[in-house]
């Protein structure tokens, strides 16, 4: 498998339980409520969603489940599915609150858990309903007969009745998605003075269509402007294959797009260190690539362990240390430690690949494995694709598979979700829950029915829940109550606090250190005996629960801190929270305590 491969995952994994934990930055970060059984709703929209594209139960194939809509037209279909689900989950979410949500905050963390077990037990004990403690399986994530994308094929359109060629059509949802993304990143980036061509890059990438963004064009603001220009490149890159079957072009030309986006954030964002802070930086992610070397390369299991334990020891020492006595070293830690990361993930993603054929002297297929590292928008390799013969590099088999699409439409519905609960949090709606979670009484003295407002946001926070299951349940293919442990709410939680309990964007952080904590410690588990892989996989949740505490108690506003989503008001800018009050500033929603 390439790397790119596993940072697709990655990414993917990023997105479901981002949306996961999107609904407990509501519930608590925003509204003060502590749901121990947010899992529960998570597992109501996988089943829900899945029961709805599955087809009648047959008694003669070992799986029983209550009903199946997937032969009804237009409602056994995953939009369908997937929208009932997210519904349903709000929906029980509001009725499970209705009777707990005026208790206090620990009782109600306690009975909610208490719910959410109640429903992972129906699922396992009751085998009429869902398989029981078997997999629920059966059943096609969306799309999934057209993958991989070949140069032929057809993919029919929902609702009317069409076909179309399948590689041109999703290809080009892919590339619209990834493009647009890219194309807002990069419109961030202009603003904030980063030392490459940004404005250049960002007209090419647009088409032009930047220059027509005003408040009175037809695109008015940034969003709009991405999501032309991914519709744009959609368009053009699927002319493209139906027209020149240059299936390998397109994936450089998409795939060099990104990179360049990227180079241009990074560029902006360590452009400024000094030659002494980049070699600090470089030092230290050296210094934590060589202490895992024991695990790959030593035999012993002791020596593992061991030996990578001291390293890791003496690198974190060697930090502290240089914090402790070096002023600048201190002042620029965080950048330090950035840069650290940045060099560690370069080292492992281009360097590691082509080690093992250089050393070989097979110089083929380390390019070929750069090359795949590079294109990551497709896949290379497999039994099926389109055949190509590169000098050097030799023969060539490419697609794009399903992996990919998901992709795509997993961030894009991340990004939507976030778009929904930014607007949720600097609207009104937003201010009174912050109040809520800051003091009751004062929501009571203007008026507010406290018992409302939480209510409303455990609906808004469950259905994001039942929604993120759904996601789950097209990504697994297979469903086990086992999945939906109350350690998943758990895990949310500690997401939440990475970040910062309500800081939306920090969420999604969150959600990228605890996944690249997941696939890291899975990878070091594959270099030891399989006798003992489970117990260091298994090991992870102490460590888990470890960084948990180290969290809360030493940053209990998260990495990004807190997120200031109160409005000024209009027409006094000297404004402060202090001239405000304590009782006022809270009454208005702020953050400030």
């Amino acid at each position: 498998m390439a790397v790119s491969d596993v940072v697709i995952s990655f990414i993917v994994l990023v997105a479901i339980y981002g949306i996961l934990s999107y609904g407990l930055t509501l519930k608590y970060g925003h509204t003060g409520l502590l749901d121990f059984g947010h899992v529960g709703f998570f597992l109501v929209g996988a089943y829900t969603s899945v029961l709805f594209v599955l087809p009648p139960d047959d008694p003669g194939d070992f799986t029983a489940y209550v009903f199946g809509l997937g032969d009804v037209p237009v409602v056994g279909t995953w939009v369908v599915g997937i929208a009932v689900a997210t519904v349903l989950s709000g929906i029980i979410g509001g009725l499970v609150a209705l009777p707990t949500i005026r208790l206090r905050e620990d009782y109600l963390a306690i009975t909610v858990l208490g719910v959410s077990v109640i429903f992972q037990r129906f699922i396992q004990a009751e085998s009429w309903f869902a398989n029981g403690p078997d997999a629920l399986r059966g059943y096609s994530p969306p799309l999934k007969s057209s993958f991989p994308l070949l140069l032929e094929g057809q993919v029919s359109v929902p609702f009317l009745g069409v076909s179309l060629p399948a590689t041109p059509v999703l290809f080009g949802v892919i590339t619209a998605v990834v493009w647009g993304v890219a194309l807002a990143v990069l419109a961030g980036e202009r603003d904030r003075g980063s030392p490459l061509p940004v404005s250049t890059l960002y007209l090419a990438g647009s088409f032009g269509l930047s220059t027509l963004g005003r408040p009175d064009g037809p695109l008015a603001n940034k969003v709009q402007i991405a999501a032309a220009g991914g519709i744009v490149a959609a368009v053009l890159m699927a002319v493209l294959l139906a027209v020149a079957d240059r299936i390998l072009l397109v994936g450089v030309l998409v795939s060099a797009f990104t990179w360049l986006v990227l180079i241009a954030v990074l560029a902006r964002q360590f452009g400024r260190l000094s030659r002494r802070e980049w070699l600090s930086g470089i030092a230290l992610g050296t210094g934590f690539l060589v202490a895992l070397l024991p695990i790959p390369f030593a035999d012993a299991v002791a020596v593992k362990i061991a030996g990578s334990l001291l390293l890791l020891g003496a690198v974190v020492g060697g930090f502290y240390r240089a914090v402790q006595s070096l002023d600048w070293f201190a002042e620029a830690k965080v950048q330090i430690v950035g840069a650290a990361a940045l060099w560690f993930v370069a080292i492992w993603y281009f360097v590691i690949p082509i080690v093992g054929p250089l050393g070989s002297g097979q110089l083929g297929p380390a390019l070929k494995a750069l090359l795949q590292n590079l294109v990551w928008i497709l896949a290379f390799g497999g039994d099926v694709g389109v055949d190509y013969i590169a000098a050097v590099v030799g023969n060539l088999t490419v697609q794009v598979d399903y992996q990919r699409f998901l992709l795509a439409g997993f961030v894009l519905f991340m990004i939507g979700a976030y778009y929904l609960l930014e607007l949720t949090a600097r609207s009104p709606f937003g201010r009174v829950l912050r109040a809520v979670r800051n003091d009751e009484d004062v929501v009571r003295s203007l008026g507010k029915d406290p018992f409302v407002y939480k209510i409303q946001s455990m609906v808004i926070g469950s259905a994001l829940a039942g929604f993120a299951g759904a996601l789950w349940a097209v990504y697994t293919q297979g469903l086990t109550f086992v999945t939906f442990a109350p350690r998943v709410t758990f895990i949310a939680l500690l997401i939440v606090f990475i970040g910062g309990p309500n800081n939306n964007k920090g969420t999604i952080l969150g959600a990228a250190v605890f996944w690249a904590f997941q696939q890291a410690t899975t990878q070091i588990a594959s270099f030891f005996p399989p006798a003992l892989r489970v117990n260091v996989v298994a090991f992870r949740l102490v460590v888990m629960g470890i960084l948990f505490l180290i969290v809360l108690y030493y940053l209990p506003d998260g990495l990004l801190g807190k997120a200031n989503y109160s409005t000024p008001r209009e027409g006094d800018k000297t404004h402060t929270p202090q001239q405000e009050g304590g009782v006022a500033a809270r009454a208005d929603g702020g953050d400030d305590e």
